[in-house]
């Protein structure tokens, strides 16, 4: 018998052992009902290991990021950087310019990011700095801040209601900052009392809330924020921890280029330069109304930080902002602004059959996960994965954003304690009745890609992932 059909062989009866072994794991009552997708594949030969529904498609939640990083570290490149520029219009005399200070959006999610070292006011800061050199000392007009790169819907028509106002699903504008959120600290007294509101974080003087929430005696974060973009009205609604002096959580700025022109405003008056015209902000809807004979004089330009270093805070913070930011840049790939989100899928879609993968298994609504819509084969995500190890020039960058299972960001507490703690790189998913992983895998010399899906089983989400790690020891 020869070298290579005994590897043939053993290879067969390892594929059909671990099979015989997930099919009784993920036999149990808890999955009766569920959707169970699991896909092995050995990088070097792309045989599947493991096949366990990994042509069906399923809701992903967060691991669906992975399309997209991948295409845009693809398309754009891993040193691509995002500018935001400040100019003006008209003319300076004496001191006195007789003409508008603009904003001019880039599309950068890592302004005053909390995700970026530093200090998140440092670019304002160099903002200001740029206006006084320029001799300005009196603004006779606005702060205009042009967001019209992106278009004028900022958050998907495939979110949930439920999310929207909450940080997590902050709307995407051509011009963000300070990852386009706040911070809303609560104080609570007894149970069954209202907590009052103590502070907001940047200030934010035009929001207003309608107060529903109570205080309950668990330890439960269940507090809901509500709220819709460009308004400026929020309700808060369910529960928080009772006899709290300090409790935070987290809601979306409704127009942060509105915002972002005040703020600029402010910070330009606090240092004794006067403005006289009022904070504007533009949307692609306005655009008529801009003057195109205008012309402009840059003042400064602010940078973001590389996308390679964009997708690693996106891998291990799960981040929903980020993701909607990169794909909006790839929609101006293939057409002129306003970008949209729905250019920005076909632009990923296309990019994978390109590629010669099979797309018919791929059905986006957004491109963070967030979208109940969203569907994926466990297969087609594995292809992906594995095109980026094997066949993309950016391989390393891609695979060392992934955090390291039971060590980093959001799959920390993954594989914790076992021997595959840092073994893995991994990307975390989950949603209501979703829990999902992907990634890499080595051992014993050799390397896979692994993706675990699981849809509506009924159990919790800890005994998912004690299942789910379960099966990669048994591997």
């Amino acid at each position: 018998m020869s070298k290579s059909l005994i590897q043939i062989l053993f290879f067969l009866s390892l594929c059909i052992q671990l099979h015989g072994q997930t099919t009784e794991m993920f036999a149990k009552k808890a999955y009766k009902h569920a959707s169970v997708g699991i896909c092995v594949l050995d990088l070097a030969s792309s045989k599947m290991v493991m096949n366990l529904n990994a042509q069906r498609c399923m809701e992903p939640a967060s691991v669906v990021k992975l399309i997209t990083t991948s295409a845009a570290l693809e398309i754009l490149g891993p040193d691509h950087r995002f500018e935001t520029r400040i100019e003006y219009s008209g003319s300076i005399v004496n001191g006195i310019l007789e003409g508008d200070l603009w904003i001019r959006g880039g599309g950068d999610p890592s302004l005053g990011s909390r995700h970026v070292d530093g200090n998140p006011e440092a670019f304002m800061e160099e903002w200001v700095q740029a206006v006084k050199l320029a001799g300005i000392r009196t603004v006779n007009g606005r702060i205009l801040a042009d967001a019209t790169l992106f278009d004028d819907e900022p958050v998907s028509p495939y979110w949930l209601w439920e999310d929207l106002g909450n940080y997590y699903a902050s709307g995407i504008f051509g011009i963000a900052v300070f990852d386009n959120s706040y911070q809303l600290t609560l104080r609570s007294g007894e149970s069954g009392s209202q907590p009052e509101i103590v502070s907001v974080k940047p200030a934010l003087p035009e929001l207003k809330f309608e107060n529903h929430l109570i205080a309950a005696s668990n330890n439960k974060d269940s507090a809901y924020i509500h709220g819709a973009p460009y308004q400026w009205e929020r309700s808060l609604f369910g529960t928080m921890p009772d006899n709290r002096q300090s409790f935070v959580i987290k809601g979306d700025i409704p127009d942060p280029p509105y915002y972002l022109a005040g703020y600029f405003r402010t910070a330009l008056e606090d240092v004794g330069i006067k403005v006289n015209g009022k904070a504007v902000s533009l949307r692609s809807s306005d655009k008529k109304a801009l003057n195109v004979t205008d012309t402009f004089k840059i003042l400064h330009k602010t940078y973001s930080v590389p996308l390679s270093q964009m997708i690693r805070f996106i891998h291990v913070n799960s981040d929903n902002l980020y993701t909607e930011y990169l794909l909006r840049h790839l929609s101006l790939t293939a057409s002129d602004k306003p970008a949209s989100a729905r250019a920005g899928l076909q632009v990923v879609k296309n990019f994978w059959k390109q590629k010669g993968l099979d797309v018919s298994a791929l059905f986006l609504s957004d491109a963070c996960g967030l979208s109940p819509n969203d569907r994926v084969s466990p297969e087609l995500l594995a292809q992906i994965l594995r095109y980026m190890s094997v066949k993309s020039k950016n391989a390393s960058v891609f695979k060392s954003s992934f955090p390291l299972a039971g060590k980093e960001g959001s799959v920390s507490g993954f594989l914790k304690g076992t021997v595959l703690e840092g073994r893995l790189r991994l990307k975390s998913g989950s949603a209501q009745s979703v829990t999902s992983y992907a990634g890499y895998y080595e051992q014993k010399g050799k390397s896979y890609v692994v993706v675990l899906l699981v849809n509506d089983a009924d159990a919790n989400r800890l005994q998912i992932r004690k299942d789910m790690e379960d099966f990669l020891l048994s591997l």
